[in-house]
């Protein structure tokens, strides 16, 4: 294959033909497409370079004929489009754009993307300005280039369209699975983040089959003279921002007076950083190393505890994509009954759906899944629940929002005070704080993640009502991973599984903590936790 900077070069040299402005041009654009796209092979950076060149000289000649100005303009908004999402995962994550993220705008509601969209309105900005700069030189190429030149490489590109067929070939043999072999093809195109779309489209194909999976549970039910368990289920909360685990602000005051009544574990950790991976692994009999196969996902919290009897129901603040493709939603539609708010409002919104699921009879599991600390954490209260902590805004925005989830806990135990009930409550993940010279940041670590991140509040409330026998209470300082809360959460119901792995859960008399805990990226990249940085040690705001 021809050497990636000798094609360059000999594109280069193009420019010094006659009309060298718009070759010029033509090959920035070309350019453009490559200069975000990270750690990708020189074969696909090749690939993308020509085809660039190429479509943009196409673009050029046929812009002259009206009827192909509505196509010219809907390539324009994918070249920006695929440019902008590439700048904005490499400025702000330092990564590329995956399947893992791809999945989540597939899954986002209108609201949430509204949300983010005005939280990275600079991104929105640049977005515009590269449509506008793409549009605008097709254009201008259009009447200042020679025509010659523009068929020529017409011409060129009909050709290596032919030769499709001959690289399809070749690569079957190379590539077994075809969702793979089209992301081949796509990521040598200026489209090449369509490629993850392609593989997110797929695996969100699989996890349809999870409801037709069949799950042959193996336990033994106990008596726990508990009648109503609350899943908890909170989002983008660090535990180092709760005064019920130190902090030196009250942002936790409910909590901080209940400790008698819990079961407090100071060293739970998330296994992954974004919500589309957490939850699930969070609530499924998974490990890290099964992720591909999603028939596990079948065997879930929800499923086993419908199967052993209790009334399931699933109450969402996240908003519901109105898809069942996301592994999220496949476990909730598992449960007898799913409240999900329309659009994505203040948690409290949810209280009327849980008045409902208690007064159903017999013993109840209620999953209330809230939207906690997501960012911009801002938007997660109302106005008057703004308090000022500190002096920066983004740190009480945080803060605030961990003082509106204590206040939202308040009601939700003033609502079962009578009852012999339950609260297990734990985060999704974390989120990184970012600190430049006093410019405040939280946000997901996707990529080259702090252990800030995976750093997470769990904890079980017990009412008085529940007798002391069956209440666990204290404190548990080993390390704990929500990866295996599957056990957790089935010792807590009462459901005691017969192999040795119910060892894993703190609740279990044979517990003993991992000796290495492994997390992933938002990537699905597996990392030991112990070889994270800390947030101390990480003082540039760019990492």
């Amino acid at each position: 294959m021809i050497n990636f900077t000798i094609s360059i070069r000999y594109l280069t040299q193009l420019a010094y033909m006659r009309n060298k402005l718009p070759i010029l041009i033509i090959l920035i654009l070309a350019l453009l497409p490559i200069i975000f796209i990270g750690n990708v092979a020189n074969e696909y950076k090749l690939k993308i370079v020509l085809l660039s060149f190429l479509l943009t000289s196409t673009n050029a000649f046929l812009y002259r004929f009206k009827y192909f100005k509505p196509l010219i303009l809907l390539i324009s908004l994918l070249w920006s489009l695929n440019i902008s999402t590439s700048f904005f995962f490499s400025s702000k994550h330092q990564i590329s754009f995956s399947s893992t993220i791809a999945n989540t705008f597939i899954n986002t509601n209108s609201s949430e993307a509204v949300g983010m969209l005005s939280y990275n309105k600079y991104y929105v900005f640049f977005f515009t300005f590269m449509m506008l700069t793409y549009f605008l030189s097709i254009r201008w190429l259009s009447k200042n280039t020679d025509s010659r030149f523009l068929k020529a490489n017409i011409w060129a590109l009909l050709f290596i369209c032919l030769l499709v067929p001959i690289d399809y070939y070749i690569s079957e043999k190379k590539y077994s699975d075809k969702v793979i072999l089209s992301e081949h093809f796509l990521m040598g195109t200026p489209f090449y983040n369509s490629s993850a779309m392609v593989r997110a489209i797929y695996e969100n194909q699989q996890i349809r089959k999870i409801t037709s999976v069949k799950v042959n549970f193996n336990y033994i039910k106990k008596y726990k003279d508990i009648d109503i368990y609350i899943l908890l289920i909170g989002e983008s909360a660090r535990r180092d921002h709760m005064s019920l685990y130190g902090y030196n602000k009250i942002t936790t005051p409910t909590l901080d007076i209940m400790q008698k009544n819990m079961l407090i574990l100071n060293q739970a950790i998330s296994p992954a950083p974004v919500t589309i991976l957490s939850v699930p692994i969070s609530l499924s009999n998974i490990t890290l190393y099964q992720l591909k196969d999603k028939a596990h996902y079948a065997d879930n919290i929800v499923s086993l505890a419908k199967d052993a009897g209790f009334k399931t129901t699933w109450i969402s603040n996240q908003g519901r994509s109105g898809k069942s493709n996301s592994l999220i939603t496949v476990i909730a539609n598992m449960a007898d009954n799913q409240k999900w708010n329309k659009y994505i409002g203040y948690d409290e919104e949810l209280l009327p759906y849980l008045d409902d699921a208690l007064e159903q009879k017999g013993k109840k599991l209620i999953i209330m899944h809230i939207y906690g600390s997501h960012e911009p954490s801002c938007n997660r209260f109302p106005e008057n629940k703004l308090i000022s902590f500190s002096s920066n805004e983004d740190d009480n925005c945080y803060d605030s929002s961990i003082a509106y989830t204590d206040q939202l806990i308040r009601k939700i135990i003033n609502k079962i005070k009578e009852e012999k009930a339950s609260i297990l409550y734990f985060s999704d993940h974390g989120l990184q704080r970012l600190d430049k010279n006093g410019d405040i940041r939280y946000h997901h670590g996707v990529s080259n993640p702090r252990k800030d991140t995976y750093n997470i509040p769990l904890f079980i409330w017990y009412n008085d009502n529940v007798n002391a026998r069956y209440r666990h209470t204290g404190v548990v300082n080993a390390p704990f991973s929500t990866s295996d809360n599957y056990y957790l959460i089935s010792d807590w119901l009462g459901i005691h599984h017969k192999s040795q792995k119910h060892c894993r859960s703190p609740l279990s008399s044979c517990f003993k903590p991992p000796k290495e805990l492994i997390v992933i990226d938002g990537n699905k990249n597996l990392m030991k936790y112990s070889e994270l940085p800390d947030e101390k040690d990480m003082n540039d705001f760019s990492k």
